[in-house]
């Protein structure tokens, strides 16, 4: 059955439901630069004007990567793991950090949280599960520093570890 042509009452009320937004994309640190929203491309951190219904704004302040207008942006407050697992999932966060670039900046970050390893009682499992993460990182970055397997030795034990907490 054929639909009935759309009357000049039903495309004012349709234009009426359009609203005018703002939206700005807030990727997180790992998250790419430019994505889609709606089929718009939008650019990280750039306020872009859309004209849509008002239900595709309320779908855009339902997710934490974009803002709507001027409001403020719910984003997960980062808390200090108390338990192992928490600080499993925390390590996880800072070494995605694309500040640290160097194995000294690793190692340095990790040594920064000896007490706070200490606190959460992460044990010999969490640490052979941390060095399955940790390693490639450092072996990574080592290479790229052009460092040789003793350089890389005397940065750890420069940081206060004479041995691996993994290969206890």
């Amino acid at each position: 059955m054929a639909k009935a042509p759309k009357t000049a009452e039903a495309e004012e009320t349709a234009a009426s439901q359009m609203v005018t937004e703002t939206i700005t994309y807030l990727p997180g640190p790992m998250d790419p630069s430019v994505t889609k929203w709606r089929g718009y491309t939008v650019h990280a951190n750039i306020p872009k004007e859309f004209t849509a219904p008002a239900e595709h704004f309320e779908h855009a302040r339902g997710n934490k990567f974009f803002r709507v207008g001027n409001e403020a942006v719910q984003r997960e407050t980062a808390t200090t793991p108390t338990t192992s697992s928490e600080y499993r999932a925390y390590l996880v966060r800072w070494l995605k950090d694309p500040a640290i670039q160097h194995a000294d900046q690793l190692i340095g970050r990790f040594a920064k949280d000896r007490d706070l390893r200490a606190a959460c009682e992460v044990g010999s499992d969490d640490y052979a599960w941390i060095a399955t993460l940790f390693m490639p990182k450092l072996h990574e970055l080592a290479r790229a520093d052009e460092m040789t397997e003793p350089q890389v030795a005397t940065m750890w034990i420069s940081h206060g570890f004479n041995e691996l907490p993994w290969s206890a």
